[in-house]
């Protein structure tokens, strides 16, 4: 009997949760992996930036508040400091703070791209663990290097194209609302947050298509880029509910804990050690949500009624859609 649309969608999680597992070694290895060393990075950020800040507030001070043996005595009891600020003095502290903004810029920049280079593999890895399992399939580690070796380039610049579509749309998101900020009160704070409601929805929506467009850059040989995003837009057909649901949770689920994160941030000294939970949580439910948008890959060849060839190489590869992808099924 033919599943319903809500009992297909959970049939989609039951079946993502199943495939944990099975390879089950390789990944919690990935899992594993990729969370200690997003919390190492986030550490070391953390420590950088307290360190370079710390630098920078300590230099200011030093230049521009004098120092206590500074002022004399004067009559009657009143006390002046000895010299105004001396203007090389400033001249060397304005050069110290441009060379630390430097520094602090640089950090950002590598802290972004170790954080964003872990996440990139960790997908990969995880779609492609999920894959070979999803079909009854074992894997090592070495194959799985093999095949992450074979197909990174693809995914990676689908993934360009997928960030300058989320780009774009932000972008264009707050262009729209950026009238709101120049009068803040209480009547465009309710504005702003009608605009964002139906704003985060849409791009959930739009999302289905595009992280899908991932899965297919990894999983698909010689399809990446804006091919890929229009076989995704191809594939999602007719199930693009299921995907929009899947956003939908890992949206409400990251958004709790950055919830907690909020509240617990009241307890001094702990706000890097929680908001380094919260991260690692956000990563491994980034994880699962690849799991699961793998299985919906798989639903989505199945509900247009495609078949999968398995080589005995550990590649996986697939047939084409017997029907062309057209211009307007671009997302």
């Amino acid at each position: 009997m033919e599943l319903s649309g809500s009992n297909r969608f959970l049939a989609i999680l039951s079946e993502s949760i199943k495939l944990l597992p099975k390879n089950g070694k390789l990944m919690a290895s990935v899992a594993i992996l990729s969370t200690f060393l997003n919390a190492v990075f986030l550490l070391w950020f953390a420590y950088s930036v307290q360190s370079l800040v710390r630098g920078m507030a300590a230099a200011t001070r030093k230049s521009l508040i004098p120092e206590p043996n500074s002022f004399h005595s004067m009559s009657h009891g009143s006390f002046t400091p000895r010299t105004g600020f001396n203007p090389v003095q400033i001249t060397h502290l304005l050069h110290h703070l441009r060379e630390d903004a430097a520094v602090l810029f640089a950090v950002e920049v590598a802290f972004v791209l170790a954080f964003s280079t872990v996440s990139f593999f960790s997908t990969i890895s995880t779609i492609l663990i999920s894959a070979v399992s999803y079909n009854g399939k074992n894997s090592s580690l070495k194959e799985l290097f093999s095949m992450m070796w074979r197909s990174w380039t693809r995914p990676f610049i689908t993934t360009l194209y997928v960030s300058g579509l989320s780009t774009a749309y932000f972008v264009a998101v707050f262009l729209f609302a950026a009238p709101l900020w120049i009068y803040p009160d209480l009547l465009t704070f309710w504005l702003g947050t009608l605009i964002a409601i139906p704003s985060f929805t849409l791009y959930f929506y739009l999302q289905a298509p595009w992280i899908l467009s991932v899965v297919v850059a990894v999983v698909e040989e010689s399809c990446y880029g804006l091919e890929a995003l229009g076989r995704a837009a191809a594939l999602v057909k007719g199930k693009r509910l299921h995907g929009f649901l899947l956003n939908m949770i890992y949206g409400v689920v990251v958004s709790i804990m950055f919830q907690y994160y909020r509240m617990k941030t009241g307890s001094k000294g702990l706000e890097t050690m929680h908001f380094m939970l919260v991260m690692c949580f956000s990563s491994l439910v980034k994880i699962f949500l690849f799991v699961a948008y793998t299985v919906f890959y798989f639903h989505c060849k199945m509900h247009h009624g495609e078949e999968i060839e398995l080589h005995s190489t550990g590649g996986l590869r697939y047939t084409k859609l017997s029907t062309a992808v057209l211009p307007h099924d671009m997302p």
